[in-house]
């Protein structure tokens, strides 16, 4: 009897199974290890560093009867023990919805010309041991990350011919009712002359308590012609007692057998603090030494001014500057 139930519930077990969705699975990972050798005007901050990240990535994929396409996608960093990326997607002719823990659209439409490089590295701002960086912009990006692990609901329209737009919200993981934040993103691409070109504008606004809210935008242009590509980016940064506005390019070059050299420019400064500025420039070489495994060499220089002894958050804020010299190994999987 006992033999005839197990057999029972096999047969049963895999009757559930031919008719339930069958998901399409994909694992891949990737892994970096970098050394930095760091001359920074900061005694703290000057010296040699080694770094890892390690990611794997899990999704799942299925693809309804109604033409409906639900993935869901896991990112894992294995050193941080932490997850990266979660989401939920659903696609079909009406867009695309991502919902969980991923990032935002400004992410996906804004112009970074930093993002033709692989390992920049923007400078430490350091005080007193108060971390600075958060005074200063050092890129254009409008930073659409996962805005501490919040949900977000996402909605992507339809490509429709070279125009591709989206939206994101999100509550930034509380109920404080002051907390809101909301991203628009668009892109439009076309062909000019030979040449493959994308116009974008992202923004993103992040509702602060009792001060005035974080608005952040980006636009530019981005130019690729058959070996090099090219971009350049406007953005601005408006917070409490903050007015920043910020110009970024960067250029980048395919010299064949997997050589790929790269250089990028970024120029900040504060309306409101006259005298407050930042500049960096970054140089880059990219060579890809097997399937799958890349080596890059980054030197990135930054230069930082103050307008005042004391900065918004209290911290003493002094002149900095610094150079960062780093080899990057890159395997993905």
């Amino acid at each position: 009897m006992r033999k005839y139930l197990l057999s029972t519930s096999a047969l049963a077990g895999a009757a559930l199974l031919s008719s339930a969705a069958i998901a399409d699975v994909s694992i891949s990972g990737e892994a970096e290890f970098d050394y930095s050798s760091r001359d920074h005007s900061t005694a703290t901050l000057d010296g040699n560093i080694m770094t890892s990240v390690q990611e794997v990535h899990i999704s799942f994929t299925n693809k309804t009867d109604s033409g409906l396409t639900i993935s869901a996608t896991n990112q894992f960093n294995t050193i941080g023990s932490a997850s990266d990326d979660v989401s939920l997607s659903i696609e079909g002719g009406f867009g695309k919805v991502v919902l969980g823990p991923t990032d935002g659209v400004a992410g996906n439409y804004e112009m970074n010309p930093l993002g033709l490089l692989q390992e920049e590295d923007g400078g430490t701002l350091n005080s007193g041991g108060v971390n600075l960086t958060t005074t200063a912009t050092i890129s254009t990006s409008t930073g659409g990350g996962e805005a501490n692990g919040s949900s977000k609901v996402s909605y992507h329209l339809p490509a429709m011919g070279g125009l591709t737009a989206g939206v994101s919200v999100s509550t930034q993981g509380s109920v404080a009712g002051t907390d809101d934040n909301t991203q628009f993103g668009v892109n439009y691409a076309l062909t000019a002359g030979g040449a493959a070109v994308t116009l974008g504008y992202s923004n993103q606004t992040k509702e602060v308590a009792s001060v005035a809210d974080i608005d952040i935008t980006s636009m530019g242009i981005k130019v690729v012609h058959g070996n090099i590509s090219i971009a350049a980016a406007d953005g601005s940064y408006t917070a409490n007692d903050e007015d920043r506005s910020t110009q970024s390019a960067a250029i980048s070059y395919n010299m064949g057998n997997g050589l790929v050299v790269g250089y990028g420019t970024v120029q900040s400064e504060d309306d409101l603090d006259v005298g407050e500025e930042y500049t960096a420039n970054h140089w880059e070489a990219a060579y890809t030494v097997a399937s799958g495994l890349t080596a890059v060499v980054n030197v990135s220089d930054f230069d930082y001014k103050v307008a005042t002894a004391t900065h918004e958050n209290g911290a003493t804020a002094i002149n900095q500057d610094g150079t960062t010299t780093s080899l990057t190994i890159k395997a993905a999987f």
